[in-house]
């Protein structure tokens, strides 16, 4: 028995399960969140304070040359008071004043409006002092002093006056009150002095601080290493402030950030520009200065209590999970153990009947998906109660396990074995590709059956009955799937012989009331269906319009000791499910097989028999459907179904509903067979077809009977009437070609065009065949063309049309009767009877200009009479001469 699967997890472990990864999301969520929050809090409030520091910086270097803009006009005031150009010494003196009053002064200096240098506190007394003029770097900032109202700022450099050391220099010019420049002070304050100062400003550690010139070069404090200070005044005029301020001159303050030129940092930074100078003061702190200080004060803290909380949680949440599935295992340990005593028989170990049920439906669908025969068996053990009277029922119990653990060794991994109670046990063999696997199977059981069992130190020999059915032959469900094994169990058991194949009944509806004969040829013939025995021949239909093979109807034929059998042989003698089981099979192999013909180009459509008995199944029409979706290439418009009319089947509400339904779908009806039954024509009107087939006992017996003509011309008329499609079965010779030519039918069928034919032989024939002629030189044309004119003359008759009157002579019937009068007994009475029908026609012509009425119908009944009577000798000629010509050859 298939195992049971295990329960899926239970609903509040999922519920829990997503609780927890709902909350471990929403807390990354919401970590993720507060660090985006805080990052943009401490940013916005760094660049405040960044703000603050440079506006400090700012205010600090705005004092400090303010204080130095104010001491150079007193000194300046001082020195013109003094007439210091014409007074160097004097000039001298002051400058030493002005240099020792201001701590940092490196030098003053005092020049002339030419370059001359008139005093300087940076060379001793008495030494010759130089002249800016000669000096090309220093000479246009004098220029440009001399023009400027107001303190200059020069970038720092080696002062030539200072020992070769780094200062800052500033200058002042003096002008008359007429705007005359009368000299420049020069003074130098030392780079470090500055730089120092700046680096006791209450600043960040790594922070940076500086002045930019308006030509960007910078001084300031920065946190490089002890002496490099070269290097840092020499700084690149390409960084990202400079950048930005030569982008926006206008801008007096704002926030940067990039990679710095100095020790090429990223940095963030302010600037701030000074009142009344070319200077910008700035600050700057390190990108990683400032994310560790962010990081310190807003996330450190957090995450670690984040850390231990998650870490906490999950510790938590594996040992719920741990604990859960502890649980429902034990729970699901415990249901097992409730369904295993409640679905299995105690004594075997085998399912019981409760769990037959479980397994029964699973098998029925299996068998539906992989299009596999599923047999059912019921099997029963013969004679068991004497068991039970002479060893005790120990023993009998005893026997009984033993004979499952039998049964359960030799069917298969995908069978089961159930017991149901007492001796009484089910099979299902699942899977079975044909009865050949089957058939194994059984033997294997009759074997393990047939060995001895040694029960409380005796030898027990036993029989046991097996009933069997197969589905998809027998559609039932589960509990008539196990009546129907049940019924076959018991025939199994009536049956006087029980060989090595009469333990087994194969189940069929009309068990127990037909012959022995009939339920061989059954049971053979369900074995031969799925052994392959049975295949289909295919006879070819053609289209009068075309003179080309347009379709097949698809022939049964089973291949039977050496034979070929055709259906009148064995299909009276089916039951309803081989009936079933043979349309099935008819359907399903025609279509894959028109599939393969029209994928290789041959445009064909495809007719098959229908009995009455599918017709009357609820769910034929699903099974057409079913089948058409298996074979996607073959539409339903290439598809006709052939039924035939018996009894009221046709106009039963189930058949009606298949036939409606099927047809607006697209398949095509056809009635076969038309003109067998009188009722078929009363109801042609009220059935919903599409096509008729003229009953080949018609046209095969029309050489013989040339008479019956009319009751075809009346059929086809029918047909046209309808407006429906126009098949005529039975086409044997050329004749019937030649007369089927002149009416008006759609298709022909019959030996005249091809005997049945194997599958592997239509593609060349559809290819290579085209219809002929016929054979003209027959009674039934020449009769076929006579009978037109007949029926013009009673048109005429009735309707008053207009018509012309046939001549005798060029009648086809005369030159016919003619040309075989020799071989025609009785030829010169026909030809009367003939000359009289003409007679009563061109009568029949006069009277309709210038008679009555009355004689008018007098005429018609004549016309009549002589008519049929004509066609009755003709009838009798033509046979007559065939049986002549037949025993003339038989003699030879």
């Amino acid at each position: 028995m298939s195992p049971l699967h295990s329960a899926p997890n239970s609903p509040h472990r999922r519920i829990f399960s997503l609780a927890y990864w709902a909350g471990f999301v929403g807390t990354l969520a919401f970590a993720g969140w507060y660090a985006w929050f805080s990052w943009h809090g401490y940013e916005e409030d760094s660049r405040y304070r960044l703000g603050l520091d440079a506006d400090m910086v700012a205010k600090v270097a705005q004092n400090i040359l303010d204080s130095h803009a104010t001491a150079l006009w007193f000194l300046g005031q001082q020195l013109q008071r003094a007439d210091a150009l014409h007074h160097p010494r004097l000039a001298r003196a002051i400058l030493m004043d002005y240099q020792e009053g201001f701590h940092g002064i490196a030098s003053a200096n005092l020049i002339a409006p030419n370059g001359q240098v008139i005093a300087s506190t940076a060379m001793p007394a008495g030494q010759p002092l130089p002249n800016f003029r000669d000096d090309p770097s220093i000479w246009p900032c004098l220029q440009k002093a001399l023009r400027y109202h107001g303190m200059l700022i020069y970038r720092p450099l080696h002062a030539p006056l200072v020992r070769g050391q780094w200062v800052i220099r500033l200058g002042y010019t003096v002008f008359s009150p007429t705007g005359k420049p009368l000299f420049v002070l020069d003074t130098v304050i030392r780079y470090r002095e500055v730089e120092g100062f700046l680096s006791y400003l209450p600043l960040y550690p790594g922070m940076a601080v500086g002045l930019i010139r308006s030509d960007f070069y910078i001084e300031g404090h920065w946190p490089i290493p002890q002496g490099n200070l070269d290097k840092m005044l020499a700084v690149p005029q390409n960084g990202i402030l400079v950048g930005m301020l030569k982008k926006h001159p206008d801008l007096r303050q704002g926030f940067f950030e990039g990679l710095s030129t100095v020790g090429n940092v990223y940095r963030f930074g302010a600037f701030v520009r000074l009142k009344h100078y070319p200077l910008i003061a700035l600050v700057a702190v390190p990108r990683d200065q400032w994310l560790a200080a962010w990081w310190r004060r807003h996330i450190q803290f957090p995450l670690i209590f984040l850390v231990i909380a998650l870490g906490f949680s999950f510790v938590s949440y594996r040992r719920i999970l741990f604990l859960d599935r502890r649980w429902e295992g034990q729970r699901q340990d415990f249901e097992r153990t409730l369904t295993t005593q409640a679905t299995h028989d105690v004594l075997t170990g085998l399912p019981n009947r409760d769990g037959l049920r479980l397994v029964f439906d699973q098998a029925l669908a299996r068998a539906e998906r992989q299009e596999r025969l599923l047999a059912v068996g019921f099997l029963d053990v013969d004679d068991f109660k004497p068991v039970n009277d002479i060893y005790g029922h120990a023993a009998g119990d005893d026997l009984l396990k033993e004979l499952a653990r039998r049964l359960q060794d030799v069917v298969r991994r995908t069978d089961t074995v159930v017991r149901l109670g007492g001796d009484e046990f089910v099979l299902l063999l699942e899977g079975l590709r044909n009865m050949d696997e089957a058939d194994q199977i059984l033997a294997r059981l009759q074997a393990a059956i047939a060995q001895p069992f040694h029960i409380k130190g005796g030898v027990v020999s036993i029989q046991a009955s097996l009933g069997l059915t197969l589905y998809p032959f027998d559609e039932a469900d589960t509990d008539l799937l196990l009546r129907h094994a049940d019924q076959a169990m018991y025939a199994a058991k009536a049956r006087p012989e029980r060989g090595r194949q009469g333990w087994v009944q194969l189940y069929h509806p009309d068990l127990g009331t037909i012959s022995m004969g009939d339920e061989v040829l059954r049971q053979d013939f369900l074995h031969a269906l799925v052994a392959g025995e049975v295949t289909l021949r295919y006879q070819p239909l053609v289209a009068l319009a075309t003179g080309r093979v347009a379709g097949l109807e698809a022939l049964t034929r089973w291949h039977r000791e050496c034979r070929e059998i055709s259906p009148d042989q064995f299909l009276p003698s089916l039951g309803m499910r081989e009936r079933q089981a043979l349309g099935r099979f008819v359907l399903q192999t025609g279509l894959r097989q028109l599939t393969q013909w029209r994928e290789t180009g041959l445009d064909l459509f495809l007719s098959v028999n229908v009995t009455p008995e599918e017709l009357d199944s609820p769910g034929f029409a699903d099974t057409v459907f079913d089948i058409l979706a298996a074979q996607p290439g073959s539409s339903p418009e290439s598809l006709i179904l052939e039924v035939l009319e018996i009894g009221e089947i046709l106009e039963q509400e189930v058949a009606l509903g298949h036939l409606q339904r099927l047809r607006g779908a697209g398949v095509k009806i056809a009635l076969d067979d038309v003109g067998s039954a009188y009722a078929s024509l009363l109801r042609l009107k009220n059935l919903p077809i599409d096509e008729i087939k003229i009953d080949q006992g018609f046209i095969r017996e029309l050489l013989n009977k040339p008479q019956d003509l009319i009751f075809v011309e009346s059929l086809i008329n029918l047909g046209l009437g309808m407006n429906v499609i126009i098949t005529v079965e039975g086409v044997e010779t050329e004749e019937h070609i030649a007369l089927l030519r002149e009416m008006e039918v759609d298709y022909l069928q019959g030996y005249a065009i091809a005997r049945p034919l194997r599958a592997e032989a239509v593609a060349d024939f559809v290819h290579a065949f085209v219809l002929g002629t016929g054979d003209a030189d027959t009674p039934l044309l020449a009769l076929y063309q006579h009978l037109g004119w007949v029926h013009a003359a009673e048109e005429s008759a009735m309707n008053h049309g207009g018509y012309e009157h046939a001549d005798l002579a060029a009648c086809p019937i005369t030159v016919w009767l003619h040309g075989h009068a020799p071989e025609l007994p009785g030829v010169e009475a026909l030809l009367a009877e003939h000359e009289a029908v003409h007679a009563l026609g061109q009568e029949i012509l006069q009277v309709r200009q210038s008679g009555t009425r009355e004689e008018l119908h007098r005429l018609l009944g004549q016309l009549h009479v002589h008519s049929h009577s004509f066609q009755d000798g003709l009838g009798q000629a033509v046979k007559s001469m065939r049986d002549n010509a037949d025993r003339s050859r038989a003699i030879t």
